[in-house]
């Protein structure tokens, strides 16, 4: 069982829990976000960490019984000490003691799924979070103050990835979109800016691990 929402938040991409009601193992596509995730394995036990944006799909092992749950964050929010560059198409186990994560130079309690909302805003108090206002500008287009090279250093530093990275991943993702609704590939290319039919599918194979036309057989 899987459930994800979308907040209206400058911070928040969405929030998102899934319950393993068998051993299997599932597709995460590739994103320019990252998360920060908690889970509570069938013995008990409070596992967290980290995870990088991706240039990848992967796939993700889970155990009957497993409970997770997380906030996936936009590439302008940074963790302060951490390289997303480092963690880019990986993970970072924090360690959970007690019942609390150390993160940053804070302490703070290991969060509930309904409490999550809460806690994301409590590490943006506590400055264990932090927002790039000006890599957000850049990443929406308004960065003409600053020259390219300068741009493209900073967008670098801050989220781990390139612009033009940043723009390849968010135009598979509205391919796959609008392929899920039923859109026909070519038109998918056309519309999100592909050269052709063939670039949309190799974006895809690499970022979602799927042909448009498995997509398609699958909605």
């Amino acid at each position: 069982m899987y459930e994800e929402h979308h907040p209206d938040s400058p911070i928040v991409e969405c929030v998102w829990q899934a319950r393993a009601m068998k051993d299997e193992r599932y597709l995460v596509a590739a994103v320019e976000y990252w998360d920060l995730w908690f889970a509570r394995q069938a013995s008990g036990e409070l596992i967290t960490g980290l995870s990088g944006p991706a240039l990848g799909h992967r796939w993700i092992r889970s155990t009957i019984g497993e409970h997770s749950w997380g906030v996936q964050l936009r590439p302008h929010v940074v963790l302060p000490g951490v390289s997303k560059e480092m963690l880019r198409g990986g993970e970072r186990r924090l360690e959970v003691h007690e019942g609390n994560i150390a993160l940053g130079q804070q302490v703070v309690r290991f969060p509930e799924f309904e409490e999550l909302d809460d806690f994301v805003e409590r590490l943006l108090a506590l400055d264990v979070l932090r927002c790039d206002d000006d890599v957000r500008r850049m990443l929406s287009g308004d960065g003409t103050a600053y020259s390219e090279r300068h741009r493209q250093r900073r967008v670098r530093a801050v989220t781990g990835l390139t612009r033009k990275q940043i723009e390849q991943l968010s135009r598979a993702r509205d391919a796959f979109a609008l392929l899920l609704q039923g859109v026909p590939p070519i038109e998918c290319a056309a519309r999100c800016g592909f050269a052709d039919q063939a670039h949309l599918t190799r974006a895809l194979k690499a970022f979602h691990g799927q042909t448009p036309a498995r997509v398609l057989s699958g909605r």
